[in-house]
């Protein structure tokens, strides 16, 4: 269970950290590799892998810590009670495009790994299973977000008679 909490606290961020590093010091080596007139043809490829990763961890983290851009004008003028509505719909809005993208990416992955990557020759399914465990995490968040956050406002903006 501890594993868990630590997992649910810490997985993306971790993630992230690790696939910028290797990004890094992979730019690191292309470049002075480059430099000394030697230049490695996978760094390009890895780092730019590094980085797909690292951007799909962070749209989980996003989520997570609710830091994604919304357009709040109409439920801001409406009242707390109305704006806890509309976040509960795109919360379950954003649950249906996640299963979809889950969906979807999964079918992408089974198509691709028949292949590889050019200059790492890594299996390409492997490489684009970040789409459907991206979409995973993203449900998952959202349905944290809902039930511990999003569903009690909406009740608490209920229990106050606010509009």
């Amino acid at each position: 269970m501890k594993i868990l909490k630590w997992l649910d606290k810490h997985a993306e961020h971790v993630g992230m950290c690790v696939t910028f590093v290797v990004m890094f010091f992979v730019v690191l080596l292309g470049i002075i590799t480059r430099a000394v007139g030697h230049p490695i043809s996978w760094t390009e490829e890895a780092s730019r892998l590094s980085f797909v990763w690292m951007i799909f961890l962070g749209l989980s983290y996003g989520t997570k810590h609710d830091k994604h851009i919304r357009v709040t004008i109409f439920p801001d003028k409406m009242g707390p009670k109305v704006a806890a509505f509309f976040t509960i719909f795109w919360d379950i809005m954003t649950i249906l495009v996640f299963i979809w993208i889950g969906f979807y990416g999964w079918e992408y992955v089974m198509y691709s790994s028949s292949a590889k990557t050019f200059a790492l020759q890594l299996n390409k399914g492997v490489v684009d299973s970040i789409i459907p465990i991206s979409a995973m995490l993203n449900i998952i968040r959202n349905i944290q977000k809902l039930i511990y956050e999003h569903i009690p406002a909406f009740h608490a903006a209920e229990r106050k008679g606010v509009k």
